[in-house]
Order: structure tokens, then sequence, then C-alpha cells
């Protein structure tokens, strides 16, 4: 899970009414701090947030206060999280290894430009707000546009350094067997996808029922296809790598393209598309072809980019009089 580095004092805890006792130990008596009040509109964003985020909290305060601490954000409601203090800016630079060793941090939010410079060290995304004003409207709509764009880069790294791998080791293959590889390699992902059917039907139509469709109408199964590939977008390894654009969606015909294809490109740079073609369009038909969820359904792919078209088309249809 990704987490968020968050600052306390002025970012989400207002303690303005403790300013006179500053630089003594009176400003962390337990009275005085409980007093505290949540920054207006910190506590439901960190909350909607810990929906898909680990929170992490970093206070420049002594060690001494800790436990003070975790009393008030427990009696102000915030989510549970790791807790670090340090006083000075160099000792909590110093817990950044500490700290980055145990979380996987997507954002830090401060209201300090001194907070940036941990924001910095960790490398991600720094918001900085107003100190005890932050417009905690805007933070969770600028993390999640920030953590698409990150999976989007992290799924193209992943793919081109599988293309290159396959790049260099697919041709001599080919040289070895010679278009005998690629019908091995058909009948194999035939033979997986068969072998999956059940499991995979029972799971594909819980999907249309949670969602409330009917995969016996393919303009239902037109609409799931676009949730899922929203839904679970954070552990999508092909998010961001294809754009698709609905062509026609009927009870009984559902006809998508995509428009952009990162395989492909990545395979017309490597100059072998033919590759690409056989690993990742030809095999297409094991999953679209008479699937899962409704084995009514015919396939046909007339265009791809691997192929040197402008376009890839899907074509879902079930045949009048089909008889199971």
């Amino acid at each position: 899970m990704k987490a968020i580095l968050v600052f306390i004092d002025g970012t989400i805890c207002d303690t303005r009414s403790r300013e006179a006792f500053i630089g003594s130990v009176d400003f962390y008596q337990r009275e005085k701090l409980l007093e505290d009040s949540p920054v207006l509109g910190s506590l439901e964003c960190l909350k909607d947030l810990s929906q898909r985020y680990e929170i992490v909290y970093i206070g420049a305060r002594p060690d001494f206060s800790r436990f003070i601490t975790e009393e008030w954000l427990r009696k102000m409601g915030y989510p549970k999280g790791a807790l670090y203090l340090a006083e000075s800016q160099e000792e909590r630079l110093s817990l950044i290894d500490k700290m980055t060793g145990k979380h996987d941090f997507i954002a830090g939010i401060g209201d300090r430009w001194d907070d940036n410079e941990l924001h910095t060290k960790i490398g991600c995304l720094s918001i900085i707000l107003q100190e005890y004003a932050g417009k905690w409207d805007r933070v969770a709509g600028r993390i999640e546009k920030h953590h698409r764009k990150s999976k989007v880069n992290e799924n193209r790294i992943q793919l081109k350094g599988k293309v290159e791998g396959l790049a260099r080791v697919c041709p001599l293959l080919l040289s070895k067997y010679g278009g005998q590889l690629w019908e091995a390699y058909l009948g194999s992902v035939l033979e997986m996808a068969e072998n999956t059917r059940e499991a995979r039907r029972t799971e594909d139509l819980a999907a249309f029922e949670q969602h409330g469709l009917d995969p016996t109408d393919l303009r239902d199964a037109a609409k799931l296809d676009d949730l899922l590939r929203e839904e679970d977008w954070e552990n999508n390894s092909v998010y961001g790598l294809q754009s698709f654009e609905l062509v026609e969606a009927t009870k009984d015909r559902y006809v998508h393209k995509v428009t952009y294809c990162d395989y492909s490109e990545l395979w017309k740079e490597q100059g072998r598309p033919d590759i690409g073609y056989q690993i990742h369009c030809r095999t297409d038909m094991a999953w679209w072809d008479r699937p899962a969820w409704n084995p009514k359904v015919r396939f046909e792919q007339p265009k791809t980019l691997m192929q040197g078209q402008d376009c890839c088309v899907f074509i879902q249809s079930i045949p009048k009089n089909t008889i199971t």
C-alpha cells in the first residue's frame, strides 16, 4: 500500500491556543495539547485517503510528547498510522532512511517549505498547504492525479523491459523452431484459457452481478469493461498503456477499438511488430471468443496496430439462433 506523510503542527493541528507557551515544557502539557483543534477539512480528507493509502504522521515535537500526540490523534478521530517525532529539521531528515525502509510514499503534506525538503528527499509528491488554513478539499484530487501518472510510468517501464527481453529471445527461438513456435504458443494459451474457464466464469458472473449487469446483453458487457478498467487501476499492469474508443454497443454486438497501444509502439521500436502480434494480439481470441461469462459470444479482430493498421478493432457478437 502506498503511504502519505502528513505533518502535524500547522498542517492538521491548530496549535495557536498554546502560542504563549512556545519554548517552554508547558507547550506540551497534556491538558493544553488536547485542547488543540483539527485544521478545517484535514480530518475528513485523511479519513477518505486512509481507505486507499497508509497515513504516516511526522511532527516537530520532542519524543516525550509521543503518547500525548497519539492521544490527540485518537481523540480527534484521525486514521491510525505510524508516528515519527523529531524537534529539528536535521533530525527529521535523518529519519528519512528509516521511514522509506518501512513505507512506500506517494505524497507528503505539510505547511512549511522545510517540509518540502523532506518530501524531496523521499522522492514523492510535495503538497504544501497554508498554515492552519490549508485547502484540504483539493488534496485528494492532486494525490490521485499524481498516483495515476506514476502508475502509468511504472507500467511503461515494466512493459519496456519485458518487450526488450522478448525481442532478444524470440528471434533465436524462431530461428530454431520456425512458425511452429507460434502455433505451440497459441495452443498453450488456448489450453490455459480452457483450464481456467470455470474459475473465470464464476469470477466474471460475480462481477456482472455486483454491478447489476446482464451477461447476455453486450451493452452491459461494454459497461463492465469500462468499469473494470477504471476500478482497479492501481493493480492493473496495462493501465494507461492503451487508448480505448467505443464504436458500437447493442444487445447482440459490442465493438470497440484501440487507437493507441504502448505494446505496439515498443515492438515497432524493436523492429519486430510481427512478434508482438503473435504474443499479444493473436492470443486475444483465447479470452474474447466464447468468453467464460457467455459462451454464445463470438469474436473477430479485423484490424490491429501491430499489423500496421490505424487501430485495433475488437468485435464481440451473439449470432442469431445460436445453440449452446
